[in-house]
């Protein structure tokens, strides 16, 4: 858990309270927890991709593949920045092969506050898993990967959907 520069977590709970009063530009079906995991005023976001275990050299999947395919997603939705502000979320992409089985795990991650603690650091707010045998092909892996982005992609954009219109 990332934390906090000193003089910082004023101005981070202020933006989180904003952001919470900021209801109205909601999508109408998203629940307050939807709204918890997502919400990010559809703002882009950074990508963290996990490095391939051995096993997937062996298939023929490399990490190039993996981020192609992540990013690629992204930039159509228009979601993806590189960018070096340490506060901005991120998405975490894990894509592990064994044997001959894969398993892939997407997940959001976004600045939380914890009251109790009085600390700031990036929290898991939504994920999505799949699990798969691969049969020897990446291509059996890269479709999850795609499937797995998919998803995400639209529960972000539904959560978003208001602040996604305007931008």
């Amino acid at each position: 858990m990332r934390t906090s520069k000193p003089g910082t977590r004023g101005a981070w709970l202020a933006a989180l309270a904003s952001s919470f009063l900021a209801a109205s530009a909601w999508g109408e079906n998203a629940t307050d927890l939807d709204r918890f995991r997502l919400w990010n005023d559809c703002r882009p976001m950074n990508l963290v991709i996990e490095g391939l275990p051995a096993d997937g050299a062996g298939i023929g999947l490399t990490n190039e593949a993996v981020a192609a395919a992540v990013r690629s997603r992204l930039r159509a939705a228009r979601l993806y920045e590189a960018g070096e502000d340490p506060y901005l979320p991120y998405l975490y992409v894990q894509v592990s092969v064994f044997e001959s089985a894969f398993g892939i795990r997407v997940e959001y991650r976004k600045v939380l506050a914890d009251v109790a603690s009085d600390q700031i650091g990036f929290g898991g707010t939504w994920r999505v898993g799949r699990l798969g045998t691969h049969g020897w092909n990446p291509a059996f892996v890269l479709s999850g990967v795609s499937q797995s982005m998919d998803e995400f992609i639209d529960e972000y954009l539904r959560v978003n959907a208001e602040a996604c219109v305007r931008r």
